[in-house]
C-alpha cells in the first residue's frame, strides 16, 4: 500500500497531466476550429504557387503553309540587385561580360539600378548554362540571378517579302509587339495573351504537375496565312534584284495579282531589310513601296484612257488616227513620240500598240472632264484600295477645280496623276475580270493555334468600272503591243501575253530620270494574273522596253511554270517572242504543260516520271525517284538555281485535283 507521500506525489503529476492536456486541447482547438481558415490559406500558399503563363506570337504562312515568321522561347538573363552586394556585383560583370558578350561596364551600370535588371535578352542555351555557372561559383542565391522565359521572333526565309511581312520589337514578353506590316496590321490577332493558373509545389518550391494543357493553348497567339506564294514571290524578287543591280537604279517594286479574285501573290519593293535586324537598316529600306510609294504612271496610263475611250464610244479599234509623224502640238502644247515611235495617219490599235503620245492626247480631248474624273475615281485613284498593309498611300488625282489647261492632255498619257504600283495592278486587272475592280487582299484566314479557321476572307467587287466587252477590246490592244508592239521581249512561246509600257520621265526633277514599268496579263483567252514591275531610276537604259520588259517576262515564266497553266495555242501558231537570249532565260514548253528556265529547278507538279527525266536534264546532282503515277512533291522546290541543290528527291502518287489531270 503507497503512503500518502506517493499518492501526493501521483495526484501532482495527474493534476499536470491534466492541465498539460487542457492546454493541449484548447490549443487544437484554436488551431484547427477557430483559426482553421486562415492556416488552410496559409498552407496553401507554401504548397501551391500563383503563375502567370506568357503568350506566344503566333505564325505567319504563305497560301502553301510555308512558315514566314515564328516564334520560340529562349531565357533572358535578370538580376535581383537588392541581393548582389557591391563587392559581388563587380565580380559578377568582370566574369558576365566575355558570356554575354558586353562591356564590363554596361553590366556595372545596369546593376547600379534598383530592382530586377535584365543583363541580356533571349540568351541560347549554351550562354545560359555558362551564366548559372557563374552564379555558382559566387555562391549567388538563386532569385539573385535568374533567368525568365521571353519569345523570339524568327523569319525564316531572311528578307523575303519583308516589307510586307514587317518586324517586331520587344514588350514584357520579348518580341512580342508589332510595329510593321502583317505583324503590325494583325497585331491583335497574332500576340495570343497571358493566362493565370494554380500549380501544387513542394517546400522546396519545385512543381509537383504541370501545366494544363487547355490553358497554355490559351496563350498561344493564332496563326495568319497570306495569299502569297513564296515560289512566286522568290521568282519576283530574284529577278527585280537583278535588274535593280545591272541598271544601277534607286529601288524596284513589283506586285503579281489574281486578277479574278484580287488576291496578293507576290509583292516585292527593293531595296529591303532585315526584318530580325531591323534596327540597322535605315527608314528608306523599310518603306513598302508598292502601297507607300507614288508614281506617275506614264504610258501604262493608256490602259485606262483606252477603257474610258471604248466604254463612252468615243474612238474605234480601227479609226484612223493623225501621229503627225511624231511631233505635233495639242491645246498650245508641244508633244513629241519617243524615238523610233513616229507614225503619220494610222489606225487607233496602231497608236496604242507603239505607245504614241500624240495620239492619246488628242483622244483625251474627247472625254468631258466631269465625266472623265469620275471613270478615275471609279478606278480607285485618288483613295486607298483597301488592301489590309497598314500606311498605304491613297495616290494623287486633283480634283477637277485644281485641273489646268494642261490636264486634259497630260492625264491620257500618264502625267498630273500619282498612282501606287498597288493602285496601277489593280487598275489593270479589272480588264482581266471583264471590268470589275476587286479589293486587293493578302491575308487569306486567320487560324487558331490547332489550325481552325476564325475567320476566312473573300474576293469582293468594289465596282464595275467598263463594260465586260471594253475590257475585251483593251484586252486585245495590249496582246498587240507584245505581238508587234513595243512590249515584244515579254512574249513567252505558246502563251497569249498581253501589256503595255511606260516609260515615265520625272517631272519633278530638274536632272532626267525616268520610271520605266510594265504592266501585263496573261493568259490573255483565259486572265489569271496581272503582274505590274516598276524600276526608279535605271542609269544603265531607261526605256521601259529595255528595263521592265525582260523581269516581267522572267517572272510570267516562272508563274506558267509553277501553276502549271497550259499554252495558249499549238506551239507551231505562236510568235516566237522576240527576247534576246542574254537578257533573259529562254522557256522551253515541255509536253506537260512545264515551263524549264535554263539552270533552275522547274515545278514538276503532275509530270510523268519520263517527262520528269525530260526537264531535269540540266541537273548533274544526285536524283532519287519514289513512287509511281505523276508528280505530287518534290525537294527542293521550283526556282532553286540548280547550282545549290546537291540531290532531288521526287515522289509519285495519284494527282490529289484535277489540276493536274
Amino acid at each position: 500500500m503507497l503512503n500518502r507521500s506517493y499518492k501526493l506525489r501521483i495526484l501532482i503529476i495527474m493534476f499536470f497531466l491534466l492541465v498539460l492536456f487542457c492546454a493541449v486541447e484548447a490549443r487544437l482547438y484554436h488551431l484547427q476550429i477557430r483559426r482553421h481558415h486562415w492556416l488552410s490559406q496559409k498552407a496553401m500558399g507554401i504548397h501551391t504557387r500563383k503563375r502567370v503563363i506568357e503568350p506566344l506570337r503566333g505564325e505567319i504562312l504563305d497560301r502553301s503553309s510555308n512558315v514566314l515568321a515564328v516564334s520560340t522561347r529562349l531565357n533572358s538573363v535578370y538580376v535581383n540587385t537588392s541581393v548582389v552586394s557591391e563587392e559581388k556585383g563587380e565580380e559578377l560583370a568582370k566574369r558576365l561580360a566575355p558570356v554575354l558578350s558586353l562591356p564590363e561596364s554596361k553590366i556595372q551600370a545596369r546593376l547600379k539600378r534598383k530592382g530586377h535588371i535584365p543583363l541580356s535578352r533571349k540568351v541560347c542555351d549554351e550562354t545560359a548554362d555558362q551564366v548559372e555557372g557563374v552564379r555558382k561559383e559566387l555562391g549567388l542565391k538563386r532569385n539573385a540571378l535568374y533567368f525568365r522565359p521571353e519569345s523570339k521572333r524568327y523569319y525564316p526565309m531572311g528578307r523575303l517579302l519583308a516589307p510586307v511581312i514587317g518586324f517586331t520589337t520587344i514588350d514584357d514578353t520579348g518580341d512580342n509587339k508589332g510595329i510593321f506590316g502583317i505583324e503590325l496590321k494583325y497585331n491583335e490577332w497574332i500576340s495570343g495573351k497571358y493566362e493565370k493558373c494554380t500549380a501544387r509545389r513542394t517546400a522546396l518550391r519545385q512543381n509537383l504537375e504541370p501545366i494544363e494543357k487547355s490553358i497554355l493553348e490559351e496563350t498561344f497567339g493564332n496563326r495568319v496565312v497570306l495569299t502569297i506564294d513564296q515560289s512566286i514571290q522568290y521568282a519576283l524578287e530574284r529577278a527585280l534584284r537583278k535588274a535593280l543591280s545591272e541598271q544601277r537604279a534607286d529601288s524596284a517594286m513589283g506586285v503579281v495579282q489574281d486578277c479574278r479574285t484580287g488576291e496578293i501573290l507576290a509583292l516585292c519593293s527593293l531595296p529591303t531589310f532585315d526584318p530580325e535586324k531591323f534596327y540597322t537598316f535605315d527608314k528608306d529600306f523599310r518603306r513598302n513601296r508598292c502601297i507607300s510609294d507614288v508614281l506617275e504612271p506614264g504610258s501604262v496610263q493608256k490602259i485606262i484612257t483606252s477603257a474610258i475611250l471604248f466604254d463612252l464610244g468615243l474612238v474605234g479599234m480601227e479609226e484612223i488616227i493623225d501621229c503627225e509623224g511624231g511631233r505635233a502640238v495639242v491645246e498650245g502644247r508641244r508633244v513629241t513620240d519617243a524615238g523610233g515611235h513616229s507614225m503619220d495617219r494610222v489606225p487607233f490599235c496602231e497608236t496604242f500598240y507603239h505607245s504614241s503620245n500624240i495620239a492619246f492626247s488628242k483622244l483625251g480631248l474627247r472625254i468631258d472632264p466631269p465625266v472623265y474624273f469620275t471613270y478615275l475615281r471609279s478606278f480607285g485613284f485618288g483613295q486607298k484600295t483597301g488592301i489590309d498593309l497598314p500606311d498605304e498611300s491613297g495616290g494623287i488625282l486633283y480634283p477637277l477645280s485644281k485641273w489646268t489647261k494642261l490636264s486634259r492632255t497630260s492625264l491620257p498619257i500618264g502625267y498630273e496623276i500619282g498612282l501606287t504600283p498597288l493602285q496601277v495592278a489593280c487598275a489593270v486587272s479589272a480588264m482581266g475580270n471583264g471590268g470589275k475592280l476587286m479589293r486587293p487582299y493578302i491575308v487569306s484566314e486567320i487560324q487558331d493555334s490547332k489550325g481552325r479557321v476564325l475567320q476566312k476572307m473573300t474576293p469582293r467587287v468594289k465596282s464595275q468600272v467598263v463594260s465586260p466587252e471594253t475590257a475585251l477590246k483593251v484586252l486585245s490592244l495590249m496582246e498587240g503591243v507584245v505581238r508587234k508592239g513595243t512590249g515584244k521581249k515579254a512574249g513567252i512561246k505558246g502563251y497569249r501575253i498581253g501589256g503595255k509600257t511606260g516609260t515615265t520621265r520625272k517631272s519633278d526633277r530638274s536632272e532626267p530620270e525616268y520610271i520605266a514599268g510594265f504592266a501585263g496579263i496573261f493568259p490573255i483567252e483565259d486572265p489569271r494574273i496581272t503582274c505590274y514591275v516598276a524600276i526608279d531610276n535605271p542609269k544603265e537604259s531607261y526605256y521601259a522596253a529595255q528595263v521592265a520588259v525582260p523581269v516581267f517576262r522572267e517572272v510570267a515564266a516562272h508563274i506558267l511554270s509553277h501553276l502549271a497553266i497550259p499554252p495558249s495555242v499549238p506551239v507551231e501558231e505562236t510568235i516566237m517572242a522576240a527576247a534576246d537570249p542574254e537578257e533573259s532565260p529562254t522557256p522551253v514548253s515541255s509536253p506537260r504543260r512545264t515551263v524549264v528556265i535554263e539552270g533552275e529547278m522547274p515545278d514538276l507538279s503532275g509530270l510523268t516520271m519520263k517527262e520528269a527525266l525530260r526537264c531535269l536534264g540540266d541537273f548533274s546532282g544526285e536524283l532519287k525517284f519514289i513512287g509511281s503515277g505523276v508528280v505530287i512533291d518534290q525537294t527542293p522546290r521550283a526556282a532553286i538555281p540548280f547550282k545549290d541543290v546537291k540531290k532531288c528527291v521526287v515522289v509519285f502518287g495519284k494527282p490529289s485535283g484535277g489540276e493536274l489531270e
